[in-house]
């Protein structure tokens, strides 16, 4: 068995976590081995939204890598708010104080991973590498790989998403699956009556809890999607792929997707929700975004929280450096700055996932004071 490398962090999962735990670390000296299963470019299942806060996480990193973003990042279309439409058709358009992007994730994700690399000269890349064990020591922690290669570091950071294999091997179980959300997800090419400025979320009578959703891309495509709580879905039986054709055919939108294309590939993903505050952090290691479980439960975003906690990681990672702590207890300051950022909003719109639900009355009449009253419109705004 040969030793690949000895670096100080390793980083496992090459998502906008990983991409802005890299970024951040960029003036740090600290050799880094970013670790893949894929290679890039990469699809991502994903509803392909792309939040204001990822611009403003660049902003805080390196302005030019907003400006970077924005000017050169071609493959994206601008998202100026959402509409939400409820099981009786009421609807109402939110404008975002900063505006968004859709872009596909395999276009997205392929450009932080470059732009990644490119300013942090001390990362070295290891993609297509299958994990096989996480263990970590009083030393530090050892990676093998499933062709018996591995790597050494000090501190390891898992940005690996849902089904984190950093976590599975170091961290205590915290997630709860009835919890999460699973989501299908389609691609569309002419759907009518498309505003290619806003996203669409549709709470649909006879598919509650959850919501269908159509988001507008670049060429005229859109991200066609719907998604539910998983205990809904284990308590109705229901069957994600068969919903969104149906939903699709309904009489609510039939003539919007009359003459829409599509390749006919409906591809499912799983969402780890944020809400509770679990241990994020251990002996050596760290969890970022979906590996934490930091997914918005209302709307199953996470690009944006994972980035935040990916940029807090290498905040911390500095810290652990210049003084020599890597372990459990001085690593809890990474959970208290994720937490003290994300959770307050986290538990609230865990709250109103869990009071909505299928109560179809209760969204109809929550969506028609969102759109009558600009005090809580403001509220619902800050969630985006």
């Amino acid at each position: 068995m040969q030793t690949e490398k000895d670096v100080d962090v390793a980083i496992v999962g090459a998502g906008p976590a990983g991409s802005a735990c890299v970024m951040a670390l960029k003036d740090s000296g600290l050799r880094i081995a970013w670790i893949d299963k894929s290679a890039f470019p990469r699809d991502k299942v994903c509803g392909d939204a792309i939040p204001s806060n990822v611009q403003r996480v660049l902003n805080l990193i390196d302005p030019q890598l907003k400006e970077r973003f924005i000017q050169s990042f071609s493959e994206k279309l601008t998202i100026e708010g959402c509409r939400f439409v409820s099981p009786d058709l009421s609807s109402f358009d939110l404008t975002f104080s900063t505006k968004g992007f859709a872009s596909r994730r395999m276009d997205f994700d392929h450009f932080l991973f470059n732009t990644a690399l490119e300013v942090n000269q001390t990362t070295t890349s290891f993609l297509k590498s299958e994990i096989k064990t996480i263990e970590t020591s009083a030393i530090g922690v050892r990676i093998e790989f499933a062709d018996d290669k591995f790597i050494k570091a000090k501190m390891i950071v898992g940005c690996d998403g849902t089904n984190s294999q950093v976590r599975k091997n170091l961290a205590e179980p915290f997630i709860r699956k009835h919890e999460n959300i699973a989501a299908v997800r389609a691609y569309y090419s002419n759907v009518s009556d498309l505003n290619h400025q806003l996203l669409e979320i549709h709470i649909v009578k006879g598919f509650m809890p959850g919501y269908f959703w159509i988001f507008p891309m670049k060429n005229n495509m859109a991200n066609v999607g719907f998604g539910m709580v998983n205990k809904y879905i284990s308590r109705h039986s229901t069957d994600l792929k068969k919903a969104l054709k149906q939903i699709i055919a309904s009489e609510r939108f039939a003539k919007r997707f009359e003459h829409a294309t599509t390749d006919d590939v409906i591809s499912g993903f799983g969402l780890a929700c944020g809400g509770r505050k679990n241990p994020i952090s251990g002996e050596r290691f760290l969890l970022c975004g979906d590996a934490a479980s930091l997914i918005n439960p209302a709307t199953g975003e996470g690009i944006g929280n994972a980035m935040i906690s990916g940029r807090f990681a290498a905040l911390h990672l500095i810290s652990c450096f210049e003084k020599q702590c890597f372990d459990a207890k001085y690593n809890q300051l990474y959970d208290q700055m994720v937490y003290n950022k994300l959770l307050k909003d986290l538990r609230i719109q865990r709250f109103m996932q869990k009071l909505t639900a299928d109560r179809e009355w209760l969204i109809n009449f929550a969506l028609r004071q969102v759109s009558k009253h600009e005090f809580i419109r403001e509220r619902v705004r800050k969630f985006f």
